[in-house]
Protein backbone atom coordinates (compact mmCIF):
# COMPACT_ATOMS: atom_id res chain seq x y z
CA UNK A 1 0.00 0.00 0.00
CA UNK A 2 1.63 3.46 -1.15
CA UNK A 3 1.78 6.42 1.63
CA UNK A 4 -1.18 8.02 -0.63
CA UNK A 5 -3.45 5.17 0.45
CA UNK A 6 -2.76 5.00 3.93
CA UNK A 7 -2.69 8.92 4.14
CA UNK A 8 -6.66 8.77 2.72
CA UNK A 9 -7.48 6.05 5.08
CA UNK A 10 -6.71 8.39 7.81
CA UNK A 11 -8.69 11.49 6.73
CA UNK A 12 -11.62 10.57 7.82
CA UNK A 13 -10.61 10.13 11.58
CA UNK A 14 -8.02 13.31 11.13
CA UNK A 15 -11.47 15.05 10.20
CA UNK A 16 -13.09 14.14 13.54
CA UNK A 17 -10.07 15.17 15.69
CA UNK A 18 -9.33 11.29 16.28
CA UNK A 19 -5.47 10.77 15.29
CA UNK A 20 -2.40 10.87 17.45
CA UNK A 21 0.13 13.48 17.05
CA UNK A 22 2.34 11.81 14.68
CA UNK A 23 -0.43 10.28 12.63
CA UNK A 24 -2.26 13.87 12.12
CA UNK A 25 1.14 15.38 11.43
CA UNK A 26 1.57 13.10 8.90
CA UNK A 27 -2.00 13.60 7.39
CA UNK A 28 -1.04 16.94 7.07
CA UNK A 29 1.87 16.69 5.28
CA UNK A 30 0.92 14.56 2.89
CA UNK A 31 -2.13 17.23 2.34
CA UNK A 32 0.14 20.10 1.90
CA UNK A 33 1.65 18.53 -1.48
CA UNK A 34 -2.18 16.62 -2.83
CA UNK A 35 -4.31 19.14 -3.64
CA UNK A 36 -7.25 15.38 -4.18
CA UNK A 37 -6.61 14.50 -0.13
CA UNK A 38 -6.89 18.10 0.90
CA UNK A 39 -10.32 18.75 -0.45
CA UNK A 40 -11.02 15.09 0.66
CA UNK A 41 -10.35 16.59 4.11
CA UNK A 42 -12.37 19.35 3.63
CA UNK A 43 -15.14 17.70 2.34
CA UNK A 44 -14.45 15.53 5.30
CA UNK A 45 -13.97 17.85 8.09
CA UNK A 46 -17.50 19.80 7.23
CA UNK A 47 -18.97 16.67 7.52
CA UNK A 48 -17.86 16.25 10.99
CA UNK A 49 -18.54 19.97 12.01
CA UNK A 50 -22.10 19.14 10.76
CA UNK A 51 -22.29 15.75 12.62
CA UNK A 52 -21.08 18.09 15.60
CA UNK A 53 -23.80 20.45 15.41
CA UNK A 54 -26.63 18.49 15.41
CA UNK A 55 -29.06 17.28 18.77
CA UNK A 56 -28.05 14.85 20.72
CA UNK A 57 -31.30 12.35 21.60
CA UNK A 58 -31.39 11.89 25.32
CA UNK A 59 -31.68 8.50 26.57
CA UNK A 60 -35.46 8.20 28.53
CA UNK A 61 -35.13 8.53 32.35
CA UNK A 62 -35.89 4.77 33.08
CA UNK A 63 -33.98 3.45 30.87
CA UNK A 64 -31.09 2.12 33.26
CA UNK A 65 -33.70 0.66 36.24
CA UNK A 66 -35.63 -0.85 32.99
CA UNK A 67 -32.24 -2.46 32.01
CA UNK A 68 -30.91 -3.09 35.62
CA UNK A 69 -34.24 -4.98 36.23
CA UNK A 70 -34.32 -6.64 32.61
CA UNK A 71 -30.60 -8.39 33.58
CA UNK A 72 -31.79 -8.99 37.02
CA UNK A 73 -34.55 -11.30 35.28
CA UNK A 74 -32.54 -12.94 33.39
CA UNK A 75 -29.93 -14.33 35.92
CA UNK A 76 -32.69 -15.41 38.38
CA UNK A 77 -33.66 -17.11 35.34
CA UNK A 78 -30.39 -18.92 34.70
CA UNK A 79 -29.96 -19.33 38.54
CA UNK A 80 -33.75 -21.12 38.26
CA UNK A 81 -32.53 -23.05 35.27
CA UNK A 82 -29.48 -24.22 37.37
CA UNK A 83 -31.60 -24.86 40.50
CA UNK A 84 -33.81 -27.22 38.30
CA UNK A 85 -31.06 -29.10 36.90
CA UNK A 86 -29.48 -29.33 40.65
CA UNK A 87 -33.05 -31.10 41.67
CA UNK A 88 -33.40 -33.13 38.41
CA UNK A 89 -29.72 -34.82 38.88
CA UNK A 90 -30.57 -35.24 43.11
CA UNK A 91 -33.36 -36.72 41.90
CA UNK A 92 -31.68 -38.70 39.61
CA UNK A 93 -29.36 -39.98 42.19
CA UNK A 94 -32.39 -40.68 44.68
CA UNK A 95 -34.20 -42.84 41.92
CA UNK A 96 -30.79 -44.73 41.80
CA UNK A 97 -29.91 -45.62 44.77
CA UNK A 98 -33.16 -46.39 45.28
CA UNK A 99 -33.32 -49.13 42.57
CA UNK A 100 -30.19 -50.44 44.39
CA UNK A 101 -31.64 -50.61 47.73
CA UNK A 102 -34.89 -52.12 46.44
CA UNK A 103 -32.31 -54.58 44.57
CA UNK A 104 -31.04 -56.04 47.36
CA UNK A 105 -34.03 -56.45 49.04
CA UNK A 106 -35.57 -58.37 45.99
CA UNK A 107 -32.68 -60.63 45.65
CA UNK A 108 -32.33 -60.93 49.17
CA UNK A 109 -36.16 -62.07 49.38
CA UNK A 110 -36.19 -64.02 46.25
CA UNK A 111 -32.58 -65.21 45.17
CA UNK A 112 -30.19 -64.09 42.57
CA UNK A 113 -32.65 -65.75 39.71
CA UNK A 114 -35.03 -62.76 39.89
CA UNK A 115 -32.62 -59.69 38.68
CA UNK A 116 -34.88 -59.04 35.62
CA UNK A 117 -37.80 -58.50 37.34
CA UNK A 118 -35.57 -56.40 39.63
CA UNK A 119 -34.97 -54.17 36.40
CA UNK A 120 -37.92 -53.54 35.40
CA UNK A 121 -39.77 -53.03 38.91
CA UNK A 122 -37.10 -50.36 39.43
CA UNK A 123 -36.41 -49.24 36.12
CA UNK A 124 -39.82 -48.16 35.12
CA UNK A 125 -40.48 -46.22 38.36
CA UNK A 126 -37.33 -44.41 38.31
CA UNK A 127 -38.09 -43.39 34.30
CA UNK A 128 -41.37 -42.23 35.48
CA UNK A 129 -39.96 -40.12 38.02
CA UNK A 130 -37.65 -38.55 36.03
CA UNK A 131 -40.06 -37.49 33.15
CA UNK A 132 -42.21 -36.18 35.96
CA UNK A 133 -39.04 -33.86 37.20
CA UNK A 134 -39.07 -32.61 33.64
CA UNK A 135 -42.34 -32.07 32.88
CA UNK A 136 -42.36 -29.82 36.01
CA UNK A 137 -39.08 -27.63 35.14
CA UNK A 138 -40.68 -27.77 31.42
CA UNK A 139 -44.23 -25.93 33.12
CA UNK A 140 -42.03 -23.50 35.06
CA UNK A 141 -40.23 -22.36 32.92
CA UNK A 142 -43.18 -21.54 30.32
CA UNK A 143 -44.89 -19.46 33.18
CA UNK A 144 -41.77 -17.79 34.17
CA UNK A 145 -41.26 -16.61 30.49
CA UNK A 146 -44.98 -15.58 30.34
CA UNK A 147 -44.44 -13.55 33.40
CA UNK A 148 -41.45 -11.12 31.62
Amino acid sequence: MTTHETIRQLLALSAAGLLDAADERRVREHVRECAECATALDDLAAVSAGLGRLPTPMAPPDLLARTEARVAAELAAQAGLRHGALLAVAAGLFAWMAALTTWGLYRLLTGSAGWLAWLVLTTVPAYMAAGAVAVMFASRRRLEKSLL
